[in-house]
Parts: C-alpha cells; structure tokens; sequence
C-alpha cells in the first residue's frame, strides 16, 4: 500500500501560507511552490484529460449495429 506523500506536503504548504507568524520569505517559497504544483497538476491533467466525445460515438456505432443485426 503506497503512502500518500503530497497531501500532507500540499496541506503543510497551504498551512505555511496561513500562518501570521511565518516570515514573509518563507510564506513566498510556499506560495512559489503552490504555484508549481498546480501548473504541473494542470498540465497532468490536460494531457490526460478523457475525450468522452470519441467514446459516446462509438458507443453510438456499437448501438447501431446491435439494431441492425436484431431487425435481419
């Protein structure tokens, strides 16, 4: 079973943020590294983001078919 390693990295970031009493550098590196994240989150995402457009039409086709076959 694999650990989860960025939800308490992410949430230590955000809470470095929040956090009145860090210093203003500090909370610019954990902004900094936020923004990083969420770009390469964003990036994983586009580029494996499911079409479901391809797959209705061809489920479409598949229907077709069957109905075809049924009315022979």
């Amino acid at each position: 079973m694999s650990k989860d390693k960025f939800g308490p990295y992410i949430q230590s970031l955000m809470t470095t943020v929040l956090d009145k009493d860090q210093d203003q550098f500090v909370i610019d590196l954990a902004w900094s590294e936020l923004k990083r994240l969420n770009v390469d989150i964003q990036e994983f995402l586009g580029k494996h983001e499911k079409d479901d457009s391809e797959e209705v039409e061809e489920t479409g086709k598949i229907l077709l078919n069957e109905n075809k076959k049924e009315e022979k």
